[in-house]
């Protein structure tokens, strides 16, 4: 599959797994939400990255309504990053996701590396099934191989020699 097929599956996985993480609980924080709780972690000296997570929980919204709230209920907020496992997959996921592939991004392990598992999370879902497993960090990276890599996305315009 070429990599911009597979940008575009992920893209409708991530889009169909918003629908099964709300029935669990968890929803999407908006633009708002999101400048909330970077206020909040920044109020106690903890610098993160709102494109390193996707999720939090239901219960979470009422903490983040603006910043003085968020503020004051810091301690309690946990960020989610979702990875997801597609539907249509060419292999089955396992039922202990010992077959499962993703990226780790750089933001979303400074995430980690700053939360730690008290505040930062993952969840690993399987869309064929609807299975989700809450996991820290320690469940799944002493089990994986591991792929140093750089991820690129040009977004200016490039020029060089025309071949």
């Amino acid at each position: 599959m070429s990599t911009s097929k597979n940008y575009d599956q992920g893209k409708k996985n991530e889009k169909n797994s918003w629908s099964v993480m709300s029935t669990k609980g968890f929803v999407r924080p908006t633009s708002e939400q999101k400048r909330n709780i970077e206020f909040a972690f920044e109020s106690v000296g903890k610098s993160i990255k709102t494109r390193g997570y996707d999720l939090i929980h239901i219960d979470t919204v009422p903490l983040i309504k603006d910043k003085s709230t968020s503020k004051k209920w810091v301690k309690k907020l946990v960020l989610y990053e979702l990875k997801t496992a597609g539907a249509n997959r060419k292999e089955p996921l396992k039922k202990d996701f010992a077959n499962f592939g993703f990226t780790y991004s750089g933001n979303e392990e400074y995430n980690y590396h700053t939360l730690g598992n008290e505040q930062y999370k993952f969840i690993f879902l399987n869309l064929a099934t609807e299975e989700a497993r809450l996991l820290d960090e320690s469940d799944w990276k002493p089990r994986a191989r591991l792929y140093s890599t750089t991820s690129v996305f040009v977004d200016k315009p490039i020029h060089g020699q025309v071949l």
